[in-house]
């Protein structure tokens, strides 16, 4: 496996989750973290390494923007599981060969099938859930447990036509509770508490919640030496620190803020730092969010983003009916606002109160933001 000295190797923290796996009362975890910290990266390059290392079957499957069914993922991800190589094999294997045809092996009796995976919408097939459950069986450790470490499950909760499928890797993971080992991550928290915490989610009670941490210090020092290696360059550690705090913290803009500087000796800092941070923007559309929201609905996030709160309170009403020029909106049309931004992954009430969920956003909006957009 190819060492990528930019990775920041979380070491405790993965010893600590893989203990949990294998010694803890529970067979899954919850790992929660936003978008861009770190969480697939801590999957492939932290937790699947050191699991196969202590000779654990590792399969990984993720579910962002899958341009498939999540059965289809899940197909594709066991299958690819059963043949010969690394961990890191599987996985390049995984994504490079994701074609729409999957040869799917020993389907029923003994027999091989092929399958049109971009044909897998709606309610799953029922044979192919009895396929999934007889591979569930196939890839189950023996002498260690097999791990699936399952990214952005969220998506699961995004169509009532999943929840067969749901239901099926419940009851297939239930009854091998020894031998299988899961990690579910989200970047959503509500988007987890459908699947794990509500009384009538299907996944209730099945796994232990737990939150990837922070990045700090120990971070950027890692990354100013790395870049002093790779560039012969020397980063002053209190303005790399300061501009870490300014990209909240966020590991993915902090390294397009070194690239940046890697590529153009001649910028400093706070220059470098105002081009990631339009890059950002761009990369992540937001100009282009912000124009398909309605005007309540940018008002709405405007306040959400100056820090407003209580969003059905007369203050932020009022708030809300200046920034479009009329009286306060009734709360109702708040809450639909509101919900339109949810929807759009944009704010949450993961914080305890209705916010917005990416911090830059909020900068963004605070600081181009004119009221005119």
């Amino acid at each position: 496996m190819v060492v990528d000295p930019w990775h920041f190797p979380r070491r405790e923290f993965t010893a600590r989750v893989l203990k949990l796996l294998g010694d803890g009362p529970g067979q899954a975890l919850t790992l929660f973290g936003p978008r861009r910290t770190g969480k697939t990266e801590f999957l492939l390059k932290d937790l699947a390494p050191l699991a196969e290392q202590r000779r654990h079957r590792v399969i990984y499957a993720s579910f962002w923007q899958a341009p498939l069914s999540p059965l289809a993922v899940l197909l594709h991800a066991m299958e690819t599981s059963l043949l010969r190589g690394t961990f890191s094999d599987r996985v390049r294997r995984s994504v490079l060969g994701l074609t729409p045809t999957l040869k799917l092996s020993a389907f029923g009796a003994g027999v091989e099938a092929k399958v049109d995976l971009t044909a897998l919408g709606g309610r799953p097939p029922d044979d192919l859930l009895v396929h999934l459950d007889d591979l569930l069986e196939r890839v189950s450790g023996r002498s260690k447990a097999t791990i699936l470490l399952l990214d952005e499950v969220q998506e699961f909760a995004r169509s009532a036509g999943n929840a067969p499928l749901v239901a099926a890797l419940r009851t297939g993971l239930d009854r091998r509770s020894d031998r299988l080992r899961t990690v579910f991550t989200g970047s959503s928290r509500d988007g987890l508490a459908a699947m794990f915490s509500a009384r009538r989610a299907p996944f209730f009670h099945f796994a232990t919640p737990i939150d990837l941490p922070a990045l700090g210090e120990a971070f950027v020092d890692h990354m100013i030496e790395v870049f002093r290696v790779v560039s012969r360059r020397t980063l002053a550690r209190p303005g790399m620190l300061s501009a870490f705090e300014r990209l909240h913290a966020n590991p993915h803009f902090f390294r397009v803020l070194l690239d940046t500087l890697l590529h153009d000796p001649h910028l400093d800092v706070e220059s470098a730092l105002a081009r990631v941070r339009d890059r950002i923007a761009v990369d992540l559309g937001y100009p282009a969010t912000w124009l398909a929201l309605t005007p309540v609905q940018r008002a709405t996030a405007r306040a959400l983003a100056g820090g407003a709160d209580r969003p059905f309170g007369r203050a932020f009403r009022r708030q809300v009916g200046d920034a479009i020029g009329e009286s306060a909106p009734s709360p109702g049309r708040v809450q639909a606002a509101l919900r339109r931004l949810e929807r759009l992954g944009l704010a949450d009430t993961s914080t305890g109160g209705w916010a917005l969920v990416d911090p830059e956003l909020a900068a963004w909006i605070r600081e181009y933001d004119d009221g005119s957009r």
